[in-house]
């Protein structure tokens, strides 16, 4: 993909998510039941950040721990509905983006991705933000992922209407991205999506030096093949001591 399509899709993953924050957010108000593995690898007093945080519903999964949370996202809106839903002195939200992250290197025992790296265009952009992840965490600190799987039935429409526009010339995009339309409040948004298989995550992972300790595809939370319509991707990196 060129840079300049890069920048444009970056922009615009930001605008869509301003344009439909208030309804996303209403869409998201408790953690997917798979991000419970998330707290087998965070103890009290772990520094946590939240990349792409959203409306902050991920800081529900650690109710009775005093972690400092860090919430990071493109889009002030969903922020704002973070900072009015999460009132914790140790809980702490800013924009920024993940492919320069604002904080200094080594500074979190863990750090969360869920359902943003694949909002990322192009697989340079992708690589440095894993590289971006690896280098705020501690060595041996934890990268928790999950992304959404979008081989199934439900999608196969718009992949292949994806597909076929660039095999014609007809689309800036990469093979394997689309764009899904969002079926809230405002029909109109098209939200950029990369179609990652569980391979690619891996070796995306591995090239930002981060060692890939499990993954697997989850359906109601649970492990599942991709062939049993696997709602998500689960993916446990560790960056290396």
């Amino acid at each position: 993909m060129r840079e300049e399509t890069a920048k444009k899709i970056l922009d615009k993953v930001r605008g869509d998510y301003d344009a439909i924050a208030a309804d996303f957010s209403a869409t998201r108000n408790r953690p997917w039941p798979e991000m419970d593995r998330f707290k087998e690898f965070i103890k009290t007093g772990d520094r946590v950040l939240d990349i792409g945080c959203g409306n902050g519903r991920a800081y529900q999964l650690f109710t009775g721990l005093a972690i400092e949370y860090e919430g990071l996202d493109v889009s002030e809106k969903l922020l704002d509905l973070a900072r009015a839903t999460v009132r914790d002195m140790l809980a702490n939200f800013r924009v920024g983006t993940m492919l320069a992250l604002p904080y200094d290197s080594g500074e979190f025992d863990a750090a969360l991705a869920v359902a943003v790296l694949h909002h990322v265009p192009s697989a340079r952009y992708r690589l440095q933000a894993l590289r971006e992840a690896g280098r705020v965490l501690k060595p041996g600190g934890w990268l928790l992922m999950v992304n959404w799987n979008l081989w199934k039935p439900r999608y196969f429409r718009d992949l292949s209407r994806a597909m076929f526009k660039k095999l014609v010339g007809a689309s800036d995009l990469d093979f394997r991205d689309v764009l899904i339309p969002w079926n809230g409040g405002s029909s109109s948004v098209q939200r950029y999506c990369r179609a990652f298989t569980g391979r690619e995550l891996r070796g995306l992972c591995r090239q930002a030096g981060l060692e890939v300790v499990e993954q697997y595809y989850t359906s109601k939370g649970k492990s599942a093949g991709w062939w049993q319509g696997g709602e998500n991707i689960l993916t446990i990196c560790r960056k290396k001591e």
